[in-house]
């Protein structure tokens, strides 16, 4: 009997494929109409390459990916370069993998390439999943249609607002955290001479901050703008003036401004994550992802962590042959990593928009700091390994 996951994004995606490689048949339901993936960047640290690596779909992403060739973080005001970070051969050496950028759109294309090519995976895009029940240690998922489908486990990998955790737990909604995400993307001709564009550049502002970096094989520039503000409930992916996201950052140095400029095509997004849950699964069912631990995206660390829970998933899945053990071992594993990620990552939002004397003493502070105790404040983050297939 099948696995079944909820969501094909890429978290589902990734599961399905670890799962398959473990010999386990998989059903993966996707509730929008084709398999697409919000968004424009994503950046994948040495972590995310390793998880890549093992699911076998790194080859056909590399080429797809930019490597920068460093980190620039500067002062949003001032213009001033606080620190940089090289990710030359010296970065690769220390983690065993590079830094690359990519098009989200790129990630999910080459998951779901690599998932229709293996056999046991099953992939019914228009099928929402709506709730479940166990009954004899297996899970009866339940589909929007009033249909419902018996597997041998339920994956929730359905993002920040999942049905299977809602479900499961009950908890409460995402905790909206004050923050509106911009995203746009700009031909890499219409970036202004000014900006790097073979970087990952970050400007600090005051209540908000910018990162820009090239995808598309270079062809394009991500821009993400976040900024203290509001925005309702039906500001998933809706568009943004861009107007009202240069009147986010009114005292930004001429360069920032530009390259905010030259985005028209904006979207926003409310950023968002909830507290740690206390657990992720009962029995067969278990979360992923989004679905189990959202972050704030201040690390640049979503997609990866996803990746690294798939690999972790399907370790625990080849070696455990009853699934409630299997996930129970995945999330003893997982839990204790991403908890830290969702706490750094709401202190590094606050660092971020720090204003005044404090923004005065964080710019001194990152102006003097060497970029290898930089890096060393790093490392557990990008020095994750995949489990050992041989032990």
């Amino acid at each position: 009997m099948a696995i079944a996951i909820a969501g094909g994004g890429i978290a589902g995606l990734a599961a399905a494929i670890g799962l398959a490689r473990s010999a386990r048949p998989v059903v993966v339901f996707e509730q929008a109409e084709g398999f697409l993936e919000a968004g424009a960047g994503v950046q994948i640290g040495p972590n995310g390459v390793r998880a890549l690596q093992r699911l076998g779909a790194w080859n056909a992403l590399a080429p797809l990916t930019v490597e920068p060739r460093r980190i620039v973080i500067a002062d949003g005001l001032s213009g001033k370069v606080l620190n940089e970070i090289a990710l030359g051969r010296e970065f690769s050496d220390r983690y065993g993998a590079s830094y690359r950028v990519a098009h989200r759109g790129d990630l999910l294309a080459v998951l779901l390439a690599t998932a229709r090519a293996l056999p046991g995976i099953t992939l019914k895009p228009g099928v929402a999943v709506t709730g479940f029940e166990v009954s004899h240690a297996r899970a009866i998922v339940h589909l929007e249609s009033g249909d419902a489908f018996e597997a041998d486990a339920l994956i929730g990998a359905d993002g920040l607002h999942s049905a299977v955790r809602g479900h499961l737990l009950g908890d409460t909604p995402p905790a909206y955290a004050g923050h509106v995400l911009y995203r746009a993307l700009v031909p890499i001709e219409a970036v202004p001479q000014s900006v790097r564009t073979d970087c990952v550049t970050l400007w600090l502002c005051p209540r908000g901050h910018v990162v820009h970096y090239p995808v598309s094989r270079g062809r394009m520039m991500n821009i993400v703008a976040a900024c203290a503000a509001t925005v309702n409930g039906h500001g998933w992916g809706a568009p943004a003036a861009a107007a009202g996201v240069l009147a986010c950052l009114p005292r930004a140095v001429p360069a920032l401004a530009a390259i905010l400029g030259a985005a028209h095509d904006w979207r926003q997004w409310p950023a968002a994550d909830r507290p740690p849950a206390g657990r992720w699964g009962e029995g067969p069912v278990t979360l992923i992802g989004d679905a189990a631990h959202p972050a704030l995206p201040y690390l640049a660390q979503g997609a990866a962590m996803a990746l690294e829970d798939a690999v972790v998933l399907a370790d625990c899945v080849h070696r455990e042959p009853k699934p409630a053990d299997a996930f129970s071992a995945y999330e003893n594993q997982r839990r204790p990593r991403v908890a830290r990620l969702a706490r750094q990552s709401r202190r590094q939002g606050r660092i971020y928009h720090l204003d005044g004397p404090l923004r005065l003493a964080r710019n001194a502070m990152l102006a003097a700091m060497p970029s290898q105790l930089f890096l060393a404040q790093l490392d557990w983050l990008y020095s994750w390994q995949p489990p050992d297939v041989s032990r």
